[in-house]
Protein backbone atom coordinates (compact mmCIF):
# COMPACT_ATOMS: atom_id res chain seq x y z
CA UNK A 1 0.00 0.00 0.00
CA UNK A 2 2.64 2.50 0.67
CA UNK A 3 4.44 2.26 -2.54
CA UNK A 4 0.65 2.53 -4.14
CA UNK A 5 0.61 5.99 -2.65
CA UNK A 6 4.26 6.86 -3.55
CA UNK A 7 3.36 6.25 -7.66
CA UNK A 8 -0.03 7.99 -7.22
CA UNK A 9 1.59 11.00 -5.33
CA UNK A 10 0.90 14.20 -7.43
CA UNK A 11 -1.51 12.61 -9.88
CA UNK A 12 -5.03 14.50 -9.97
CA UNK A 13 -8.10 12.10 -10.22
CA UNK A 14 -8.44 10.99 -13.91
CA UNK A 15 -5.00 10.74 -14.34
CA UNK A 16 -2.69 8.13 -15.33
CA UNK A 17 -1.38 5.42 -13.10
CA UNK A 18 -0.31 2.78 -15.10
CA UNK A 19 3.58 3.15 -16.95
CA UNK A 20 2.11 1.80 -20.31
CA UNK A 21 0.13 4.51 -20.55
CA UNK A 22 2.09 6.98 -19.69
CA UNK A 23 4.46 5.57 -22.69
CA UNK A 24 1.28 5.77 -25.31
CA UNK A 25 0.21 8.81 -23.99
CA UNK A 26 4.28 10.15 -24.29
CA UNK A 27 4.49 8.59 -27.92
CA UNK A 28 1.33 9.87 -28.94
CA UNK A 29 1.94 13.80 -27.94
CA UNK A 30 5.30 13.80 -29.60
CA UNK A 31 3.30 12.17 -32.97
CA UNK A 32 0.34 14.81 -32.76
CA UNK A 33 2.67 18.25 -32.08
CA UNK A 34 3.77 19.97 -34.90
CA UNK A 35 5.98 21.84 -33.16
CA UNK A 36 8.96 20.44 -31.23
CA UNK A 37 8.10 18.69 -28.09
CA UNK A 38 10.62 19.04 -25.32
CA UNK A 39 11.65 17.14 -22.34
CA UNK A 40 10.74 20.46 -19.97
CA UNK A 41 7.45 20.54 -21.62
CA UNK A 42 6.64 17.35 -21.48
CA UNK A 43 6.89 16.78 -17.35
CA UNK A 44 5.07 20.37 -17.32
CA UNK A 45 2.28 18.72 -18.98
CA UNK A 46 2.21 15.24 -17.17
CA UNK A 47 3.45 16.42 -14.05
CA UNK A 48 2.38 20.01 -13.64
CA UNK A 49 -1.01 19.08 -14.87
CA UNK A 50 -1.47 15.85 -12.69
CA UNK A 51 -1.84 13.66 -15.29
CA UNK A 52 1.19 10.86 -14.27
CA UNK A 53 3.48 11.20 -11.07
CA UNK A 54 7.41 12.67 -11.67
CA UNK A 55 8.78 9.49 -11.33
CA UNK A 56 6.68 7.11 -12.95
CA UNK A 57 6.65 9.75 -15.88
CA UNK A 58 10.73 9.75 -15.67
CA UNK A 59 10.92 6.50 -15.88
CA UNK A 60 8.47 5.81 -18.66
CA UNK A 61 10.44 8.68 -20.52
CA UNK A 62 13.62 6.64 -19.90
CA UNK A 63 12.50 3.41 -21.08
CA UNK A 64 11.10 4.98 -24.33
CA UNK A 65 14.15 6.67 -25.02
CA UNK A 66 16.33 3.71 -24.11
CA UNK A 67 14.16 1.16 -25.82
CA UNK A 68 14.39 3.78 -29.24
CA UNK A 69 10.70 4.10 -29.66
CA UNK A 70 11.37 8.45 -28.55
CA UNK A 71 14.67 10.22 -29.87
CA UNK A 72 15.74 12.93 -27.91
CA UNK A 73 17.24 15.08 -30.69
CA UNK A 74 18.33 18.65 -29.72
CA UNK A 75 16.44 21.91 -31.30
CA UNK A 76 17.94 25.24 -30.99
CA UNK A 77 19.65 24.16 -27.65
CA UNK A 78 16.28 22.29 -25.76
CA UNK A 79 15.59 18.65 -25.86
CA UNK A 80 13.59 17.13 -27.92
CA UNK A 81 11.04 14.26 -27.98
CA UNK A 82 10.71 12.90 -31.74
CA UNK A 83 8.65 9.89 -32.55
CA UNK A 84 10.41 7.69 -35.56
CA UNK A 85 7.87 7.36 -38.33
CA UNK A 86 8.05 3.49 -37.76
CA UNK A 87 6.56 4.11 -34.38
CA UNK A 88 3.58 6.23 -35.46
CA UNK A 89 1.50 3.81 -36.64
CA UNK A 90 1.50 2.17 -33.28
CA UNK A 91 1.49 4.99 -31.16
CA UNK A 92 -2.12 5.99 -32.78
CA UNK A 93 -3.26 2.72 -32.52
CA UNK A 94 -2.62 2.61 -28.56
CA UNK A 95 -3.60 5.71 -28.12
CA UNK A 96 -7.16 5.14 -29.11
CA UNK A 97 -7.03 3.19 -25.44
CA UNK A 98 -6.76 5.88 -23.37
CA UNK A 99 -9.24 7.90 -22.20
CA UNK A 100 -10.61 10.33 -24.38
CA UNK A 101 -10.49 13.24 -21.98
CA UNK A 102 -6.81 12.37 -20.73
CA UNK A 103 -5.44 12.63 -24.25
CA UNK A 104 -7.67 15.92 -24.80
CA UNK A 105 -6.07 17.58 -21.89
CA UNK A 106 -2.56 16.72 -22.09
CA UNK A 107 -2.31 18.07 -26.14
CA UNK A 108 -4.67 21.35 -25.22
CA UNK A 109 -1.63 21.93 -22.30
CA UNK A 110 1.30 20.85 -24.40
CA UNK A 111 -0.16 23.42 -27.24
CA UNK A 112 -0.37 26.21 -24.52
CA UNK A 113 2.81 25.83 -23.45
CA UNK A 114 4.35 25.43 -27.13
CA UNK A 115 2.34 28.68 -27.93
CA UNK A 116 3.76 30.26 -24.77
CA UNK A 117 7.05 29.45 -25.94
CA UNK A 118 6.72 31.08 -29.38
CA UNK A 119 5.76 34.29 -27.75
CA UNK A 120 8.64 34.16 -25.50
CA UNK A 121 10.92 34.14 -29.15
CA UNK A 122 8.56 35.92 -30.71
CA UNK A 123 8.68 39.02 -28.81
CA UNK A 124 11.99 40.49 -26.33
CA UNK A 125 11.04 41.17 -22.98
CA UNK A 126 13.56 43.56 -20.88
CA UNK A 127 12.73 44.11 -17.32
CA UNK A 128 14.87 46.58 -15.28
CA UNK A 129 14.96 48.25 -11.88
CA UNK A 130 14.62 52.20 -12.11
CA UNK A 131 16.91 54.43 -9.62
CA UNK A 132 13.43 55.03 -7.75
CA UNK A 133 12.53 51.62 -7.24
CA UNK A 134 9.93 50.93 -10.07
CA UNK A 135 10.72 48.78 -12.90
CA UNK A 136 10.53 49.72 -16.89
CA UNK A 137 9.19 46.93 -18.90
CA UNK A 138 10.29 46.81 -22.97
CA UNK A 139 8.57 44.71 -25.31
CA UNK A 140 9.64 44.54 -28.73
CA UNK A 141 8.96 43.08 -31.81
CA UNK A 142 11.47 42.10 -34.75
CA UNK A 143 15.24 41.47 -34.91
CA UNK A 144 17.69 43.79 -33.76
CA UNK A 145 18.63 44.90 -37.41
CA UNK A 146 14.95 45.23 -38.14
CA UNK A 147 12.60 46.40 -34.76
CA UNK A 148 8.95 46.44 -35.83
CA UNK A 149 8.12 48.23 -32.96
CA UNK A 150 9.13 48.89 -28.95
CA UNK A 151 7.41 49.60 -26.42
CA UNK A 152 8.25 50.64 -22.66
CA UNK A 153 5.83 50.70 -19.73
CA UNK A 154 6.99 51.61 -15.62
CA UNK A 155 5.96 49.21 -13.26
CA UNK A 156 5.94 50.17 -9.33
CA UNK A 157 7.36 46.81 -8.53
CA UNK A 158 8.83 43.36 -9.54
CA UNK A 159 5.73 42.00 -9.17
CA UNK A 160 3.64 44.05 -11.36
CA UNK A 161 6.48 44.10 -13.29
CA UNK A 162 5.79 40.43 -13.68
CA UNK A 163 2.12 40.59 -13.94
CA UNK A 164 2.82 42.85 -16.61
CA UNK A 165 5.21 40.49 -18.80
CA UNK A 166 2.72 37.67 -17.96
CA UNK A 167 -0.16 39.42 -19.54
CA UNK A 168 1.40 40.50 -22.56
CA UNK A 169 2.57 37.02 -23.52
CA UNK A 170 -1.12 35.69 -23.31
CA UNK A 171 -1.79 37.95 -26.26
CA UNK A 172 1.51 40.31 -27.56
CA UNK A 173 -0.97 41.30 -30.71
CA UNK A 174 -2.90 43.05 -28.94
CA UNK A 175 -1.02 45.36 -27.64
CA UNK A 176 0.65 46.19 -31.09
CA UNK A 177 -2.28 46.53 -32.37
CA UNK A 178 -3.31 49.00 -29.99
CA UNK A 179 -0.18 51.26 -30.44
CA UNK A 180 -0.43 50.50 -34.50
CA UNK A 181 -4.25 51.81 -34.71
CA UNK A 182 -3.42 54.78 -32.78
CA UNK A 183 -1.00 56.35 -34.92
Amino acid sequence: MKDENFLSAGVAPGGLYSRDEIRTLLCDLAAQLTLPFTVTQAEAVFVGEGLANYFEFHAALHELTQQGKLLLESKQGQLCLVLPDSHRHAAATLAQELPRRVRDRALHAAEQLQLHATREADNRISVYPTDGGGFYITFRQGESDDMLLSVTVYAPDAAEAERIRARFLQNPGKLYGAVLGAL
